[in-house]
């Protein structure tokens, strides 16, 4: 069993260090993911499913899609917004 927690801790640890990597040294990365994700969301909006989906996106909005739909662009314009103030940031800093 001890062996097993070792490798199960180290598997953990270097998750942790793997994000808190990602977090201080490459934040447009999980930008760019979230960015990625939004767009995902707006394509299902669209999708067949659309009021369920808009449910389990945002169900403060209860299934309402153009609401939804609103919502997640807002998002995503905030998401672009933030990639391009990391990458004036990334081009000062050099």
């Amino acid at each position: 069993m001890s062996v097993l927690n070792w490798i199960f801790t180290l598997l953990v640890l270097g998750a942790m260090l793997s994000i808190l990597y990602d977090i201080l040294f490459r934040p447009w990365k999980l930008i760019r993911e979230g960015i990625n994700d939004l767009e995902r969301q707006l394509k299902l909006l669209n999708g067949r499913f659309a009021r369920l989906w808009a449910f389990i996106i945002a169900p403060w909005l209860w299934g309402d899609v153009e609401r939804t739909r609103a919502f997640v662009s807002h998002k995503l314009t905030l998401k672009r917004a933030e990639l391009e103030l990391f990458k004036k940031i990334r081009e000062e800093r050099k």
